[in-house]
Order: C-alpha cells, then structure tokens, then sequence
C-alpha cells in the first residue's frame, strides 16, 4: 500500500504520520514538505518507510510523479485561522485544485481523504447558535478561512475522484502550533489570566487528535465512506466553563470560576455583543456556535471515539510537561 500526505508537519499531520508508523510499518509513505531538512528534524528517528518530498501544492510539477503512484491520498496541509485575507483561497482553494488537477492523471488512486473545517459550515449572524451542526446545515462562513475550506470542499466533490471529506470540530492534543488557540489558552490558565475562571455559558464539540487520526484512517478504506462528508466530534458538546475547569485540574492549576448570577452574565454578554458584533469568539464562548452531531460518522463507520475531553486533557498537558513547555 502507497501512502501520500500533505501537510504531514502540521498539527494534524504530526499526529496522523505518528499514527501510521506506529500501526502500519509496512506501508510505504511519502510524505510533502516544504523543507525536508526541517522535516527530518522534527522526526530524528522516522522509519525508513517515510519519504520527505521536497515540494509545493501550488507547483504540480514537484509532486506529480509521486503523486501518481499513490492509493491513498491524505490532504491535510491548510493554512488555518478565523481571519480573512487573500493568501487563504491560494494556500487552501487554489493548492487543493492543484492537487485534484494531478490526481485525475493517475490510475492508481482508491481514495482522497480531505479535512476540512468547521469554519466551512458556520451559522447566520442574525439568529444564536442554539442547534446543533450537522452535514445538512447550509454552509455560510464568514470568514475567508471558511470560505477557502468550503470552495476547496466543492473542487472535490465535483472532481469525479473517490473521496471523503472529514469536518472536524475543535481539535486538541499534542503538537499543537505555537501560539494556537489552544497553546494560549494552556499559558493563559497557567498564569491565571482573568478570562479562563469567566463562567462562559457557550458549548463546543471537540475531538482529540489521536482519534482523529483514526477516523481519517477509517475514511480512507471504509465502505460506507466513500464520496461522503463527515463531521468528526466526540457525541456530546461540552460547556465551555467545565473544559477549562478540566483544564485546570490537569494543569494543577487552582481555579474556581468567577460565578456570574445569570443576569449579570447576559448583561456581560449583551454589552460584550454590542462592542464586537461579528466576534466569532464571543459567539463560540456564549453560544453553541461550534457545537455539533458526529452521528452520521458512527453510523457509517461505528467508530466512538475513545478519548474523552477529561482524559484527552490529560495526556495533552502531559506532552507539554515532557516538553518542558509548562513555565509557570
């Protein structure tokens, strides 16, 4: 089995490639890097089945051959953010046409698994998030991040080419960026910014990396998978309030949260709307606005997924201690 994945350095990408080499040592994998060097610094000790691919999505000519000798495509490489700007319709919309261009050259692939984003879905300003997500809501994001994801979603589907598309909703675990929201959020709770005891009301979906990678696995192979999209969280949203107090106790942080009366929060949150309006992050911290249904994924594949947020947190914090990266 050939194996090719772009974006293998990436948060995801980290997770997913340590996955494989620990469950499947035989298959061979290339892998699409901008700079092999620094790839190869990141993973001293990669097994002799990975090939670093010196290359560029937006430059076909770099990848094509090896691109065409692959069964299963991972395409997972994203420039991410809740922003807007130009570079993400040519880092996320024009790379993945790039890429679907090349693919119909070859005669090998069974399957492209593309991740997508929750970004790509969104909701309408003008009503709150009370529902949850699910692959029938009508996608309308707000952000050129979304957008990109979106139109970079529709490029595959109208390929012709044997796909699934993956949603996710918050991802979190090892390998974070630096200065993700996640890497914040973790310095922030440590140093006790004011914010992470604030008794938010919002709920999101979430989903820990190491299941991720296996649902991106299952995508790639499962039957009742294929030319679908999927949105990928564990089965119930959790309070954005109890994650950080989860946090906190994996941090061993001491933390007790600010306990608003309901109507001095809903002042707190209406002067909040009025100074920000189209503040996705307040919508995510008071709403429901990231808050999602994965059904459909255990109905097609039956995967549960086997980390909870308590002990996702857990091991998250733990990699970060091992990292000496927890400076109190």
């Amino acid at each position: 089995m050939t194996l090719w994945i772009s974006g293998a350095t990436g948060f995801l990408g980290r997770n997913f490639l340590n996955h494989l080499v620990r469950h499947y040592p035989d298959y061979a994998i290339t892998c699409l890097v901008r700079d092999p060097v620094k790839a190869s610094q990141q993973w001293p000790e990669i097994p002799r089945n990975v090939h670093w691919l010196a290359g560029d999505l937006l430059a076909p000519e770099t990848y094509r051959d090896s691109l065409r000798q692959a069964e299963r495509v991972f395409h997972l490489a994203a420039l991410v953010g809740l922003r807007n700007g130009p570079e993400f319709y040519q880092q996320n919309t024009e790379a993945t046409r790039c890429l679907t261009d090349t693919l119909h050259m070859s005669d090998r692939l069974e399957r492209l698994v593309y991740v997508s984003s929750i970004s790509a879905i969104d909701r309408p300003w003008e009503s709150p998030a009370t529902h949850l997500l699910n692959e029938q809501s009508l996608p309308q994001p707000h952000t050129d991040y979304g957008k990109s994801k979106l139109q970079a979603e529709q490029i595959i589907q109208s390929s012709g080419l044997p796909h699934t598309i993956l949603i996710p909703a918050y991802i979190y675990g090892p390998h974070a960026r630096p200065n993700s929201s996640l890497d914040r959020l973790i310095r922030d709770m440590v140093s006790g910014k004011s914010y992470t005891r604030f008794p938010f009301p919002g709920e999101v979906s979430e989903i820990y990396v190491e299941d991720l990678a296996q649902a991106l696995w299952l995508a790639a192979f499962h039957p009742n998978t294929l030319n679908q999209r999927f949105l990928i969280a564990n089965p119930q949203p959790v309070g954005v309030d109890k994650a950080y107090q989860l946090l906190a106790s994996a941090l061993g942080v001491s933390w007790r949260n600010q306990g608003q009366h309901a109507a001095r929060l809903g002042r707190y949150q209406s002067r909040w709307y009025q100074a920000q309006p189209d503040s996705l992050m307040l919508r995510i911290l008071f709403e429901r606005y990231f808050a999602c249904s994965s059904h459909s994924w255990y109905q097609a594949t039956g995967q549960v997924p086997r980390y909870g947020l308590e002990e996702g947190i857990q091991r998250t914090v733990g990699w970060y201690a091992q990292q000496g990266l927890l400076v109190r």
